[in-house]
């Protein structure tokens, strides 16, 4: 009998500690919850008007309003260190992207996928900005509510305002990109400060048999390709617009995208058993530069100003 006895102590011990192993987790859970539920309602900004962004997924349809996207979208295509008149600036541009294609479509929804630009949400955004980069979520959304409205026109339309990391030296000029393509608001600028900065030069060196093998998949082609009978057709600030062999075209982004590179400013040099292709700047070059335009935050410019500079032909107007 004394053994059974014992048996029952050790069973009421067991079920003790697993009480109390169900109570913690539950209670850690809770607490979870309870800091995601607050952060969701600190990160969830709403505007007065009524556009929605449409996000599908395995797990369903998803809406989103506009500063809420706005929001995710900063973090995204913004550097850490950006300044509080970069964030704003860049909320602007954000927002007159949203604003042109909903006049396009004619629509308040608009689909995450037709914006083509990342946007963090919930959790994804709780980790970024959950530990030491906590103050920048403050900044950004100071920027949205300062701006709240604001967008950039060209002759009474909202402008496609497009942005990028690094330029080689200026901005390019939007009408010399294609023949099909015409921004005559974007206008080369001086951004003189890119060329200090660390990335602004990158060298990429390709086994030359890897190099052509390539060039014969982008050109969809069997025969062999000498790089001299390779046009490269520059634009006034050194970006390959064209690429041409052999009576086939392809731009210049297209070309810089299917070799992975940092910039479509670049040159392409021939050794015995290498290539060597040396790019200027990060990104398509067109619009604000956001190293420039950090550069001119520091220096006590404001967001108008920042867009001034780089936008000169557009206005900037609250909607």
């Amino acid at each position: 009998m004394g053994r059974v006895h014992r048996n029952r102590k050790r069973t009421v011990s067991g079920r003790k500690k697993l009480s109390a192993a169900v109570l913690f987790m539950l209670g850690l859970t809770l607490m979870v919850l309870y800091f995601y539920g607050k952060f969701s309602q600190q990160v969830r900004i709403r505007e007065e008007n009524h556009f929605t962004i449409i996000k599908e997924s395995l797990a369903g349809r998803e809406e989103i309003p506009l500063e809420e996207y706005l929001l995710g979208a900063m973090a995204v295509s913004l550097p850490e260190d950006a300044s509080p008149e970069v964030c704003k600036a860049q909320a602007v541009i954000l927002r007159t992207h949203v604003e042109k294609l909903a006049k396009e479509t004619g629509s308040f929804y608009l689909s995450y996928e037709v914006l083509c630009q990342e946007s963090l949400t919930g959790m994804s955004l709780y980790d970024k900005y959950s530990g030491e980069n906590a103050n920048q979520l403050e900044v950004l959304q100071t920027a949205i509510q300062e701006t709240k409205g604001e967008i950039l026109v060209y002759e009474e339309i909202p402008v496609e305002a497009p942005f990028f990391s690094l330029s080689s030296g200026k901005t390019r000029n939007g009408n010399e990109l294609s023949e099909t393509e015409n921004y005559p608001y974007l206008q080369s600028v001086a951004c003189e400060e890119d060329t200090f900065a660390e990335n602004y030069s990158q060298e990429i060196v390709i086994n030359k048999k890897v190099w052509y093998g390539r060039l014969q998949g982008i050109f969809d082609t069997k025969e062999e390709i000498d790089l001299e009978k390779i046009q490269f057709k520059q634009d006034s600030a050194g970006y390959v617009t064209e690429v041409i062999w052999s009576g086939k075209k392809i731009s210049g982004e297209s070309f810089r995208e299917q070799l992975a590179l940092p910039s479509a400013c670049f040159v392409v040099e021939e050794s015995e058993n290498q290539i060597f292709i040396v790019t200027k700047g990060i990104g398509h070059g067109l619009g604000m530069s956001l190293y420039t335009a950090n550069v001119m935050a520091a220096q006590g410019e404001d967001y108008r100003e920042i867009l001034r500079y780089f936008f000169p032909l557009c206005e900037i107007v609250k909607n």
